[in-house]
């Protein structure tokens, strides 16, 4: 785990992140698998440098115009279905290291186009995408929000833009503030994938397979700052926030134990078409856990409650932990507690 300011670029965390926790650990080589945000040739060229290498994405709409040509060509596709395409080429770069040395290297460029990623892609953008829609249609009756106004802010003409603050100029007239170029490449990029990587001998489908394993990463950051309540922080010296965010890290890895054994008991029905699965969300396993409780009784005799909470059910089955339909003494109830054996 390492920290960082909040106003540090995503970037400029790997180097520290890999020196502190990775580099120590004396692997033979691996294989950094990233999002596009810590996209840079100068990071990537760190990796090659030290024997390791990369599975990245980069960004379709801040590659060159050849590259994004390539990727909407259909020549050269593997077609699975209707649903799904890819191909790959394997090209050299020239990339400066911190020094502003150029070096070359060979990497592989896998792109694929997805229904289902399209689809998601439309619906998440349909607002936007409408609003573009009316405004060519009636721009002279069309009201800008402020929702819409930070929409649209990376489609703006530069002329536009007040340099200072960033704001529109003039929001009266919006039409020929907007760059239609860059909002067409957007659109057309809906769908499409572009990744990079150093494994010029792996497979098309390994490469996307391994990228997609990131959704699993992006699921602790969710379950973190929901059902972990990571943030907002209410803590303000390092040590504290450092504090904070361990015991975070540590309940989320309780969870995980959890749900794997959720998984390998096969109570759950998992379906075919699904990548990974949890079995059961952090925040469900949270509140069947909040439910496992004692009652006090008269003559000092005790009662689990809420045994019949299909969650709750699910979790003890998955840990072979039976409680019988009785009251308890506290000694039975210690007893209980001794005789739980965890296994991961």
């Amino acid at each position: 785990m390492s920290l960082f300011l909040g106003n540090t670029l995503d970037h400029l965390t790997l180097r520290p992140a890999l020196k502190n926790n990775i580099d120590n650990l004396e692997f033979s080589k691996f294989i950094l698998i990233s999002d596009r945000g810590i996209f840079q040739y100068r990071n990537l060229l760190n990796l090659l440098q030290d024997g390791n290498g990369y599975i990245v994405a980069k960004s379709l709409l801040k590659s060159s115009q050849a590259e994004r040509d390539w990727t909407y060509d259909d020549n050269g596709y593997t077609k699975v279905n209707e649903n799904f395409k890819y191909k790959s080429r394997i090209v050299k770069r020239s990339v400066k290291d911190e020094q502003n040395v150029n070096h070359t290297i060979e990497e592989k460029v896998v792109v694929y186009w997805s229904k289902k990623f399209q689809e998601r892609a439309e619906k998440e953008n349909k607002s936007f995408l409408d609003f573009i829609k009316k405004l060519q249609n009636a721009p002279e009756s069309f009201r800008l929000t402020s929702l819409q106004n930070k929409s649209i802010q990376k489609f703006l003409k530069k002329e536009y833009i007040n340099k200072n603050t960033g704001e529109i100029l003039n929001s009266s007239d919006i039409k020929p503030m907007l760059d239609f170029d860059k909002i067409k490449a957007y659109t057309k990029s809906l769908g499409y994938y572009q990744i990079v990587t150093s494994e010029l001998n792996m497979e098309e489908n390994e490469v996307i397979d391994k990228y997609h394993g990131l959704t699993q990463i992006e699921e602790q950051f969710r379950t973190m700052k929901s059902t972990l309540e990571t943030r907002p922080l209410y803590v303000r010296t390092p040590e504290h926030i450092e504090a904070h965010l361990l015991i975070c890290l540590i309940a989320l890895i309780m969870l995980r134990i959890i749900q794997k054994r959720i998984i390998n008991s096969k109570q759950i029905e998992i379906k075919e078409d699904m990548y990974w699965t949890t079995g059961i969300n952090g925040t469900r396993i949270q509140e069947a856990l909040n439910k496992w409780q004692v009652d006090l009784m008269p003559n000092e005799l005790y009662r689990f409650m809420n045994m019949e909470n299909e969650d709750l059910k699910i979790i003890l089955n998955s840990f072979n932990i039976n409680i019988p339909k009785k009251l308890f003494t506290l000694g039975e109830l210690k007893n209980i507690k001794t005789n739980i054996q965890i296994f991961i």
